[in-house]
């Protein structure tokens, strides 16, 4: 899997782009501000996911345009492939070799990215709602239906927690019950396809941790459902269904004080455990990045084995967060994916073969030299 040609216009800074990058690596440099990162998302967008950066699509517009068009030629499935996203209007278009599809999330699935910045290095030290993300993300790129279940779920859980605050409209909990078996019946589904998930993902993880380490430190990975301790990766999807309903009716007189839904997928923790230790609670930074890198790159190997093609890594300005033995860790593992990087140092170049050299200055990029 690899990207041939990407031509973009209007998009955020890029008034015009043409280029043609290396199967290999593809090391972008230049100073803070000038469009880096912005040609690492362009790439992103055509996952058909939304920006990493969590902009609006409207504001990916180049401000003085009326519209932005990102124009891919790939090699996915074992041939050429064409994907075109346009924005405008505040709304997104996507095409697949010339066939405008229904919605631009119908494009998930064909060309799998595996992105890696600085945001990522927090994942470990942050929120459980990080984890969930990086979870729910990287199961859309194996299984492209997994996202209508994650947006039914958080339609229903609207409409529940609406409903909550609202009580007195439902006097005799009978929309609160057929709302209490939807969402259990969405939430099973998400449940059941992480924790299959994470059974392929922690055994890499743990793996690529030992080698970092040196085998000097052991690393565990659980899912913590907030609703019941008896739900496993050998749970069925019936048994976690009934496992939710019977805690949010047990929960509905809380709920209905606090005016939210205190159990389902959207509370659930990814826990991460170095000898026995919380990781965001009590590892140190190095052993946080450490984290961070594995899973990062257990993400990869587990996606080239479900689609036996190696992911386009993206690499955003995480290079100088990384020590040098970690950043010779994962450049001896991304050679054999087409990798784009950026750096504001083309010195970092260096470490790389058989790959091309661009600069961006002001929104202009330009190949330099091959490598």
């Amino acid at each position: 899997m690899r990207v041939l040609e990407l031509n973009i216009s209007g998009y955020r800074n890029l008034s015009k782009v043409s280029i043609n990058p290396s199967p290999g690596v593809n090391f972008i440099y230049g100073k803070n501000a000038q469009g880096k990162t912005n040609l690492i998302e362009a790439v992103w967008m055509f996952t058909g996911a939304r920006s990493f950066r969590g902009t609006k699509d409207i504001d990916l517009v180049d401000f003085s345009k009326d519209s932005a068009k990102l124009e891919g030629k790939f090699f996915l499935e074992k041939r050429e492939q064409n994907i075109s996203v346009f924005f405008g209007n505040g709304k997104r278009k996507a095409f697949l070799n010339g066939v405008a599809q229904p919605y631009p999330t119908k494009i998930i699935g064909k060309f799998r990215v595996i992105l890696f910045s600085p945001i990522h290095l927090s994942l470990v030290g942050g929120g459980p709602e990080s984890r969930r993300k990086f979870l729910d993300a990287a199961i859309c790129q194996l299984k492209p239906t997994y996202i209508s279940h994650v947006s039914k779920y958080n339609q229903i859980l609207k409409q529940r927690n609406a409903l909550l605050k609202n009580f007195s409209m439902d006097s005799d909990g009978i929309f609160l019950e057929v709302l209490d078996e939807k969402l259990s019946q969405t939430g099973s589904v998400i449940i059941f396809e992480r924790l299959k998930y994470l059974d392929c993902l922690k055994k890499e993880a743990l793996r690529i941790y030992s080698e970092i380490s040196g085998n000097s430190e052991t690393m565990e990975m659980n899912y913590i459902p907030s609703f019941s301790k008896n739900i496993s990766s050998q749970s069925s999807v019936e048994c976690i269904k009934n496992e939710i309903f019977m805690k949010l009716k047990k929960s509905s007189n809380s709920d209905i004080k606090s005016g939210h839904t205190s159990f389902g997928p959207h509370k659930d923790e990814l826990e991460i455990f170095i000898d026995g230790k919380k990781v965001r609670l009590f590892g140190s930074q190095g052993q946080r990045r450490s984290t961070a890198l594995c899973l990062k790159l257990a993400e990869a190997y587990v996606l080239r084995e479900f689609c036996e093609e190696a992911p386009v890594i993206l690499l955003d300005d995480v290079m100088s967060e990384l020590d040098d033995f970690r950043k010779n860790y994962l450049i001896s593992k991304i050679n054999e994916n087409q990798v784009f990087i950026t750096d504001c140092d083309s010195n970092m170049s260096r470490k790389f073969k058989n790959g091309k050299l661009f600069e961006v200055n002001a929104g202009k990029v330009q190949e330099v030299r091959e490598f």
